[in-house]
């Protein structure tokens, strides 16, 4: 019986959810540079790594557009798995015009916009 509700509580978290950065403690951002940041995003380890990876894209995003700011590139990453899944990543943020020469530079606006139309759990 005890084993059941183990099973059943650990199922439970499972079922991840988006959590905006403005409801996020603030250890999830620091300042590096004037526009690098390190942000960090945890969750349950039973979270997927592709839903891990929407969740911190969304979150750079977020912080992207709060900074004033309206792209991003994602830089170094540090994985961690344990009881929680951890991600941490630098990112360097960047305005308009968009700048020529930076790989894998992501819009913020299109980032956002492509996250409100995906579910909060996996």
């Amino acid at each position: 019986m005890l084993l059941l509700i183990l099973i059943t509580s650990l199922a439970g978290c499972a079922t991840g959810h988006y959590t905006p950065l403005g409801e996020a403690g603030t250890d999830v951002v620091e300042q590096l540079k004037e526009n690098v940041y390190r942000v960090e995003y945890r969750t349950s380890a039973f979270t997927s790594q592709a839903q891990l990876d929407t969740y911190l894209r969304r979150r750079c995003a977020e912080l992207t557009l709060r900074e004033g700011y309206d792209y991003f590139y994602q830089g170094g990453r540090l994985d961690v798995l344990g009881l929680w899944r951890r991600t941490a990543m630098t990112v360097t943020l960047y305005k308009n015009p968009k700048p020529v020469g930076v790989p894998d530079l992501l819009d913020a606006k299109e980032v956002l916009a492509k996250a409100a139309t995906l579910p909060t759990t996996q």
